[in-house]
């Protein structure tokens, strides 16, 4: 194992915002659980721990007492320096620097070498009371929010990362280098050859399986492990007729007919329409598709004989929230478990596209629901309502792409409804964000997509624009 440090999970935001920062100076991290046992530390061999809190003001519950024995380096940020405080023998009292903005002023140390005083915001710093044999090496207006073991190869501040923070970055980077004198080794040709040994290491002389959904992060995946395996590697893609225009043809002509990957394609489209025959309500839907595909899924692979490991597209976002994959549609087989992009987040998982040589229309293509256009259809999932919106969300992205709107929107696409009283015409509402909020885009092109679908689509009555904002509730699909 490669030089290496854990990033001990107290705060997914934090700990998003440590893995992305060592990453991009080429520093190879994983973020871990904060329920990780000593052994489960010392298999991996780290050459220290940072330990990532929040800022709000709130002390974590102490970690395990034997990861702080000294054998691991530590680096505490934001509240666990807090909790690192109390629960190595001082104490964190009550918080004076909260909203303030002051001066932190840097003591010589091996975590400030090269530093200057700086200005930051201190959002929720206690007061604190040290365990004996610390001391300080950063204040402001005369409060500890930096501190070091006189003893123990131990660190705390009480801030973490700020956007464009380049004296978080420092003093991050100072811990990684000046004192755990890490290499810069990581980057996507080492990451691809490390999951590469990894794969053909768990798989041995055996084979592996896959299941691909059509997504970004399933194939990427698979083409990783057909780097390691060949042949050996087999893919299973069950068309579900739930798919945008062209997309299964797409799929197959990129990853079957270019990257040369051995998929077994199931045509499941009119099993699909049948079981949702007369299903209008959403959850109802996807636990239809659910079952049906998880259906699917345990016919086919019973015919393809004996496998060695199960490749699933885990990336780290999905660790992060907690996704349970024993209660997803996926192939659940009692055998080994590989995820090659488990400790990547999406913008990396393209990047590691970007070195595998995908093309550009492969890797922007926007992320897709696993439900399809299923409950993009309000109401009933017919053969003549998939057809139509197909055709409408197929207008919708050709012209958005055609006027260079698509690079800006994280995500765009169109949904059909019933027009009440009317049971001959439908309405198609169009749905582009950015980042947070509706997308504000030309009255010109609006017309156009417009004009399109009512001349294209006789079907459709009205064309719809959606302004509402996304919320943490509703997010960006309207089901």
């Amino acid at each position: 194992m490669r030089d290496l440090l854990l990033i001990v999970n107290l705060n997914d935001a934090a700990s998003t915002a440590v893995a992305r920062s060592l990453r991009a100076e080429h520093i190879c991290c994983h973020i871990v659980p904060r329920d990780i046992t000593p052994e489960e530390v010392s298999a991996r061999q780290p050459l220290g721990l940072i330990l990532a809190g929040d800022v709000s003001g709130n002390v974590p519950a102490p970690i395990q007492g034997e990861i702080l024995n000294g054998e691991w380096p530590v680096l505490a940020l934001g509240d666990a320096a807090a909790m690192l405080c109390s629960q190595l023998g001082g104490e964190a009292l009550e918080t004076v620097l909260c909203g303030t903005i002051g001066t932190v002023t840097f003591s010589p140390c091996a975590l400030t070498e090269g530093m200057e005083d700086c200005e930051r915001v201190l959002h929720n710093a206690r007061r604190l009371r040290l365990p004996d044999s610390f001391s300080p090496f950063a204040l402001c207006q005369d409060e500890i929010v930096g501190f070091l073991s006189e003893s123990l190869p131990f660190y705390g501040l009480q801030f973490g990362l700020e956007l464009n923070d380049t004296d978080g970055i420092q003093l991050l980077m100072n811990f990684a280098l000046s004192v755990r004198h890490c290499t810069r080794w990581w980057d996507y040709e080492a990451f691809t050859k490390d999951a590469v040994a990894r794969i053909r290491e768990a798989v041995g002389d055996g084979r592996a399986v896959c299941a691909m959904t059509g997504g970004l992060n399933s194939g990427i995946s698979a083409l990783l492990a057909h780097r390691a395996l060949g042949e050996r590697l087999q893919c299973i893609f069950i068309d579900t007729g739930l798919l945008r225009e062209n997309e299964a043809r797409d799929f197959l002509a990129f990853y079957r007919s270019q990257a040369g990957l051995n998929i077994m394609h199931v045509s499941a489209q009119e099993r699909f329409v049948e079981a949702l025959s007369g299903i209008v309500d959403p959850a109802l839907k996807k636990r239809v598709i659910g079952e049906t595909l998880q259906s699917i899924l345990d016919e086919t692979l019973a015919g393809m004989g004996k496998f060695t490991a199960v490749v699933r597209s885990v990336i780290c976002s999905d660790v992060l929230r907690g996704v349970d994959y024993r209660n997803r549609p996926g192939i659940h087989a009692d055998l080994p478990v590989i995820e090659p992009l488990r400790e990547l987040f999406k913008d990396e998982v393209r990047l590691a596209g970007d070195y595998l040589g995908m093309p550009t229309e492969v890797l922007l293509r926007q992320t897709f629901p696993g439900s399809g256009l299923a409950l993009r259809i309000l109401g009933e999932v017919t053969p003549a309502r998939l057809q139509t919106l197909r055709a409408a969300d197929l207008i919708f992205t050709t012209e958005a792409k055609n006027a260079g709107q698509n690079r800006r929107l994280r995500q765009h696409f169109a949904i059909l409804s019933a027009l009440p009283g009317d049971d001959t015409h439908v309405m198609v509402i169009l749905r582009a964000i950015t980042t947070g909020e509706a997308a504000r885009l030309p009255h010109e092109l609006l017309e156009e997509i417009t004009t399109r679908i009512l001349r294209e689509r006789p079907e459709v009555a009205r064309v719809v624009y959606d302004l509402s904002p996304v919320s943490a509730a509703t997010g960006a699909e309207w089901q």
